[in-house]
């Protein structure tokens, strides 16, 4: 019987300690359309163990099919600029593909790494708080206060 016990709280212990060390991912989304007819989704999915962000994965899709074809010629020369921003940046990839009309921006974000103060030292980023390291909580709490919404 003691036996039973021991090996029930050490499997107990096991699955408490399987459980904090879970990586959980969140991801918000946000639509926006600007007057001049430029169409923006951004789908932010954040990793997390615990509550700490470890990555940041960030889809920004750009329909910019209401812009005349000079218009949208100049907006993919000035996100490709945005691209390479990212890319110099060590601790954080960032690709592009352009479509007819279309632009996507994939960034992603070791949030472990130096890259987020990298990042919000050249004002690419904003970050609120004091700290290295982003709490999932505060960090969906921000996105949601800046139009996000949590998806299931």
């Amino acid at each position: 019987m003691k036996k039973t016990i021991k090996l029930i709280t050490a499997l107990c212990m096991i699955l408490t300690l399987a459980a904090c060390g879970r990586t959980e991912k969140v991801t918000y989304r946000s639509e926006h359309e600007e007057s001049s007819g430029l169409k923006l989704t951004d789908t932010m999915t954040l990793t997390a163990k615990k509550d700490m962000v470890q990555e940041i994965k960030d889809v920004i899709e750009i329909d910019m099919s209401g812009l005349d074809k000079e218009e949208q010629k100049k907006m993919a020369a000035a996100y490709n600029k945005l691209v390479d921003q990212y890319m110099a940046v060590e601790g954080v990839e960032c690709t592009s593909m352009a479509g007819t009309g279309t632009y996507t921006i994939s960034i992603t974000i070791d949030a472990e790494s130096e890259a987020l103060e990298e990042l919000a030292s050249r004002d690419m980023i904003v970050i609120e708080g004091e700290g290295g390291a982003l709490s999932l909580e505060a960090v969906g709490a921000s996105l949601e206060e800046n139009g996000y919404t949590r998806e299931e």
